[in-house]
């Protein structure tokens, strides 16, 4: 009996003394004092900076995110389109896009991984279609219809769309305060095409890198272009030696008479919903050259004659356009410098994911890559393109960092 009572009093005194020093008692019911509260997690990623992390075993350029992306941290900002002024970008102004980049280099090549939330895929760029009132062929516009009230009443009829900026060689006074808005012109009137892109001297040179996904990715390629001081634009595509893309159309008089119509140039027999010519389907014959139309709008082609007006496939459906309707464009990887960028979009249903590299420092002796195997800091610009030919939202004013 002494011995538990002994033992009961070290008990009380062991922990009761433990208590008061470890385990502040709490008076109110607001203080929680002895709740824990986790660490501050350490955040894997940055709204205004792209880190590249060096790998020795490169990730596949295939739109399908490798584990590799898995340890690179993020650049997640946000874009949004401005309102350049002149109803220029009517009926996009304020729409806004969640954007995500990670980039690694090895010892050749810098890649980039790229996705942004977009809820439709868009590649009916420009379709062509037939009128069966005016009993003409007709493209579709790719910019919004509006009536007089100011109320859209046709969509646009584009292609989705994914552009960077780059500073070539620190030329471009100003750059690294407003990258993408140095080259940015509005107020221009309407013989200078209101709002354009062009450097502010001779010898001022941006790299501009343009994923486009009708005419350029089904070639596994971005359209490599460059900005310079020629007015009013001063867009260019980088030097080629052959390859790219081309307007599916052609003027052709209509059979009996001296009037003169344009009408597609190429179309696949049978395939529908599709948004492109390949060169390679022109050499094998799956595509076939139209030859000839009539006044009702009846084409001849190698094979056979494509009536409109009895297989209303070729004519609008509603809001969009019917199944057969024909692709704006015929394409092929470029060959040269304008091919310099390969690269790979997928559309998930929610969005697109595009993956895609290039060479540290290209074969350029033109002046119009940006260089970038010294592994310095570069800031630059990026552009998203939702269903639009020219309207885009922006996110200038990002860097570029090597680890």
């Amino acid at each position: 009996m002494n011995v538990l009572k002994i033992l009961s009093a070290v008990f009380v005194v062991f922990f009761g003394g433990l208590m008061l020093l470890n385990f502040p008692s709490c008076t109110h019911d607001n203080q929680n004092l002895n709740e824990f509260i986790p660490p501050e997690p350490v955040q894997n990623f940055s709204e205004s900076e792209l880190v590249s992390r060096h790998v020795t075993t490169p990730p596949t350029v295939d739109g399908v995110i490798d584990n590799l992306w898995n340890e690179s941290k993020k650049l997640i900002t946000r874009t949004e389109v401005p309102d350049p002024g002149d109803d220029r970008f009517k009926g996009y102004v304020g729409d806004a896009y969640d954007v995500t980049f990670r980039s690694v280099y090895d010892d050749e090549n810098i890649y980039f991984l790229a996705e942004w939330n977009d809820q439709n895929k868009d590649l009916n760029r420009d379709t062509w279609y037939f009128d069966p009132g005016s009993k003409r062929w007709k493209e579709e516009s790719n910019k919004p219809v509006f009536n007089e009230q100011g109320n859209m009443i046709r969509k646009a009829f584009y292609e989705d769309k994914l552009a960077m900026l780059w500073n070539v060689n620190n030329s471009v006074e100003g750059w690294n305060n407003a990258t993408c808005y140095t080259s940015c012109h509005t107020d221009l009137g309407a013989d200078m095409g209101f709002a354009r892109h062009f450097t502010n001297g001779p010898n001022e040179t941006i790299d501009m890198w343009h994923w486009k996904s009708v005419r350029s990715d089904p070639n596994n390629q971005f359209d490599d272009q460059f900005q310079d001081n020629k007015q009013p634009n001063g867009r260019h595509g980088d030097t080629k030696d052959g390859g790219g893309y081309t307007n599916n159309a052609q003027e052709l008089t209509i059979t009996g008479t001296n009037e003169t119509v344009e009408v597609p140039k190429y179309f696949i027999p049978e395939r529908t919903y599709y948004y492109w010519v390949l060169q390679d389907e022109i050499e094998n014959g799956t595509a076939k050259l139209i030859t000839a139309v009539d006044e009702n709008g009846v084409l001849t082609y190698d094979g056979g004659t494509l009536d409109p007006n009895t297989d209303v496939a070729f004519q609008r459906e509603g809001s969009t356009t019917g199944a057969k309707c024909i692709p704006s464009v015929f394409t092929e990887a470029f060959i040269g410098n304008r091919g310099d960028i390969t690269g790979k979009g997928v559309y998930t249903g929610s969005g697109w994911i595009v993956e895609y590299k290039r060479k540290l420092k290209t074969g350029d002796t033109e002046n119009q890559d940006v260089d970038f195997s010294d592994l310095t800091e570069k800031y630059f610009g990026i552009g998203i393109f939702n269903n639009a030919a020219i309207a885009h939202s922006i996110k200038p004013n990002l860097l570029l960092k090597f680890e």
